[in-house]
């Protein structure tokens, strides 16, 4: 499946990427400026508040290595949070998910359920440890943390405007909301 998302993509005009969740091949339009916005606001926060041993990296594949797992899936979120010694590795285009600290997805605004349904049973599964789920559409944000068995254990629903305080392995770093805004 790997191999045909790549021919895909090569033939995808520019401005699509190329996703595999749930077996399934997921095409998707880049992003308009808000969203980008969006994200580089979290960019920004996380760099100040990382430590050096951490690091943010936008638009960075994940998924469970064809070594572990029969499952060819992987996923292309906004934003990741990866050990800095992952970040600064060339060992090749697929970062293994379990090393995924976050993952945080800005939802656009056509977007199918792909990020409000497909997104987080794989995470789940890939034992990433927090997911944020952000939708300028509504002005809403989900943090999700604690997977097992497949699934989050801890959801929490906010909205913009709300300060999203993440827990471990990032415990304590603090996503503020108040400059976000919707898609309108």
């Amino acid at each position: 499946m790997r191999v045909v998302a790549e021919r895909v993509a090569e033939v995808l005009p520019d401005g699509c990427r190329v996703e595999i969740l749930g077996g399934n091949l997921i095409v998707s339009r880049t992003p308009v400026p808000l969203h980008n916005w969006i994200v580089t606001r979290f960019m920004h926060q996380l760099l100040q508040q990382l430590p050096a041993d951490k690091s943010p990296q936008s638009v960075t594949s994940v998924g469970v290595s064809k070594e572990e797992s029969e499952d060819e899936d992987y996923a292309i979120p906004d934003l990741v949070v990866l050990p800095a010694d992952v970040a600064k590795s060339a060992a090749g285009w697929l970062v293994p998910a379990d090393c995924a600290e976050l993952a945080l997805e800005v939802v656009s605004r056509g977007s199918s359920t792909t990020g409000t349904d497909a997104k987080p049973s794989a995470y789940a599964d890939w034992e990433i440890a927090i997911y944020v789920l952000v939708d300028p559409r509504d002005g809403t944000i989900v943090l999700y943390a604690d997977p097992r068995d497949g699934k989050y254990q801890n959801v929490h629903r906010m909205k913009f405007g709300d300060t999203v305080v993440l827990p471990e392995p990032l415990k304590d770093i603090r996503l503020e909301t108040e400059e976000l805004s919707t898609y309108g």
